[in-house]
């Protein structure tokens, strides 16, 4: 790490907080799923969304937080990750509207301004490695 410029180095730990993160999201739910899939459930059962779509998204989330996180962690298909990432949190943002929790539509949009953040200097940075 010596080694890395200041940019680069920046961007490495961004993802590897990032990976922590989703990571862990995804660990912590992964034991007690239905607890996670019930919680999803009764949160979205007053809103616009029928249960036949809440609940599978349910059952998804947590895996796909443990796959991303794993991804960004090990620095594989980071590129691809990331897209993954936006379009979990574009999901998540509209599952927030339709609940009508405007704090966490705000915390999910703050993830995807950092995400676009940590995909435009990963690109920036991948292509100047390349040349």
């Amino acid at each position: 790490m010596g080694k890395l410029d200041n940019k680069t180095l920046a961007i490495l730990l961004f993802r590897i907080s990032f990976g922590i993160n989703f990571l862990f999201h995804g660990i912590v739910r992964m034991p007690d799923l239905e607890k996670f899939v019930t919680g999803m459930q009764n949160t979205f059962q007053d809103t616009l969304l029928p249960e036949f779509m809440v609940t599978p998204l349910a059952y998804c989330i947590p895996l796909v937080e443990l796959i991303i996180g794993i991804f960004l962690l090990l620095n594989k298909f980071t590129r691809e990750t990331l897209i993954a990432t936006f379009v979990l949190m574009n999901i998540l943002v509209i599952g927030s509207s339709f609940a009508q929790k405007w704090d966490l539509v705000g915390l999910q949009s703050t993830y995807i301004g950092f995400l676009f953040l940590l995909l435009y200097f990963t690109n920036d940075h991948q292509k100047s490695i390349q040349n």
